[in-house]
C-alpha cells in the first residue's frame, strides 16, 4: 500500500469513527475548494454534491465572519426540519463535513468534530 493509500484508508477509518461516536450518517474530509479527500456514510448522499455544496456555504461564512469581525472561522451548521449539516476546518486547507438526523446534542458534536478536525489537521500536516 502506498503512503497516499495508507493516509486515505486511515483518514477514512477515522471518519468512521467519529460519525458512529456523535450519531452522523455522512463525515467527509474535504478541501476547501470542494475536492473529497476521505469519505464515509451509511445513506446514498453524494459525496460529490456534498463536498461541492459545502465548498460554497463556506465561502459565504468567511465573509460573515470577517465581515462581522468574528475572528477565524471554526464551524458552520445548517439546520434544516429533518436534519442538520455541520462542517469544521481541519487545519487551514481542509474541512470535515458531516450530516445527521438528530441534533439533540450539538455541543458534543462540535467538540467531538473540532477535536478531530485538529488530529486530522496533524496527519495532514497542515
Amino acid at each position: 500500500m502506498s503512503g497516499a493509500s495508507e493516509i486515505q484508508a486511515r483518514l477514512t477509518d477515522i471518519l468512521q469513527r467519529v460519525a458512529i461516536e456523535v450519531n452522523l450518517y455522512t463525515l467527509a474530509l474535504i478541501t476547501r475548494e470542494g475536492r473529497r479527500i476521505a469519505y464515509y456514510s451509511t445513506t446514498d448522499v453524494d459525496p460529490d454534491l456534498m463536498s461541492a455544496v459545502t465548498a460554497a456555504i463556506l465561502n459565504a461564512a468567511e465573509m460573515a465572519v470577517m465581515q462581522m469581525r468574528q475572528g477565524e472561522l471554526w464551524e458552520i451548521l445548517v439546520r434544516g426540519s429533518q436534519g442538520f449539516t455541520i462542517t469544521s476546518c481541519a487545519g487551514t486547507s481542509f474541512l470535515m463535513v458531516g450530516a445527521g438526523t438528530q441534533a439533540t446534542d450539538l455541543g458534543r458534536v462540535v467538540s467531538v468534530l473540532r477535536d478531530y478536525s485538529r488530529m486530522i489537521a496533524q496527519i495532514l500536516g497542515v
